[in-house]
C-alpha cells in the first residue's frame, strides 16, 4: 500500500466523509444561523419595546406632572396608563401603569378595580425593590373594604427585612381597625423602633398613633375595694 494517497483517492475520501458527515453539519451550520438570527431579532425587538415603553412613560409622568392637572390631561394619563399595561405587560412599564391606575381607582373610591390593577401588577413580576410596596398597597386596600383577614395575610406574603416597620404600621392600623388594641399597640412600637435615628418625620405621627390607641381597664374582680 502506497504511503500516501493519489490526488483521485484523496478526493473520493472527502466525497464519502461529506456523503456520510455533510448533511448533518450542513444542518447544524443552518439551525446555528437560524438561532443567532433569532436572537438577534428577539434582542432587538426587545430594545425597541424598552424604547417605547419609556417615551410613553415620561408622557405619562408630564401628563400627572402638572400642580393642578385639568381633565383633559387626567384622562390622557389615564389613557397613557391603560397603554402602559397593555403594550408592555411583564416590564416595570406595565407595572407602573398598573399602579398608577390602581391609584386613580383608590381616589375614586373604586377599591374592586384598586385591588385588580394591583394583583395585576404583582402578576407581572415586580422586582425585590418594589415587591413589598405593591404588597403593602393592596393590603390597605383590602382593609378599606373591611377584609382585614386578607390585609394581614398580604402582608406577610410581601414583608422583607427592609420594610418591617412600614409594614408594622400598616398592620397597627388593621388591628386598630379590628378593635384589637394590644397588638395595634405592638405593632406600633414595632414599627417605632424600627425607625432611623434621624427619621424624624415619621417618628412623630407614630408616637401620635401609640398614644391614641385606647387603653381598656381590667374589670374589677368581685369583692375588690370600691
Amino acid at each position: 500500500m502506497a504511503e500516501h494517497l493519489t490526488e483521485e483517492e484523496q478526493l473520493e475520501a472527502i466525497k464519502r466523509w461529506w456523503d456520510n458527515n455533510g448533511k448533518s453539519l450542513l444542518t447544524a451550520i443552518l439551525l446555528g444561523i437560524a438561532a443567532y438570527s433569532g436572537f438577534q431579532f428577539w434582542q432587538n425587538k426587545q430594545q425597541a419595546q424598552a424604547e417605547a415603553g419609556s417615551v410613553v412613560y415620561e408622557e405619562l409622568l408630564q401628563a400627572v406632572g402638572a400642580q393642578s392637572p385639568t381633565e383633559e390631561q387626567q384622562n390622557t394619563a389615564k389613557y397613557l396608563a391603560k397603554q402602559l399595561v397593555d403594550e408592555h405587560s411583564g416590564s416595570f412599564y406595565g407595572i407602573s401603569g398598573d399602579l398608577f391606575l390602581a391609584k386613580l381607582a383608590v381616589k375614586g373610591n373604586d377599591l374592586e378595580s384598586a385591588a385588580k390593577h394591583l394583583n395585576s401588577a404583582l402578576a407581572q413580576g415586580p422586582s425585590e425593590a418594589l415587591r413589598p410596596i405593591v404588597y403593602q398597597r393592596l393590603a390597605k386596600v383590602q382593609a378599606a373594604t373591611g377584609d382585614h383577614a386578607a390585609a394581614l395575610a398580604t402582608l406577610d406574603k410581601g414583608q422583607t427585612q427592609a420594610v418591617v416597620g412600614s409594614f408594622a404600621e400598616t398592620r397597627g392600623d388593621i388591628y386598630l381597625a379590628q378593635g384589637d388594641n394590644d397588638r395595634a399597640r405592638a405593632s406600633y412600637q414595632l414599627a417605632l423602633d424600627s425607625l432611623a435615628a434621624e427619621d424624624f418625620a415619621r417618628r412623630q405621627p407614630l408616637q401620635d398613633k401609640l398614644a391614641g390607641v385606647p387603653v381598656v381597664a381590667l374589670a374589677k374582680q368581685d369583692g375588690d375595694a370600691q
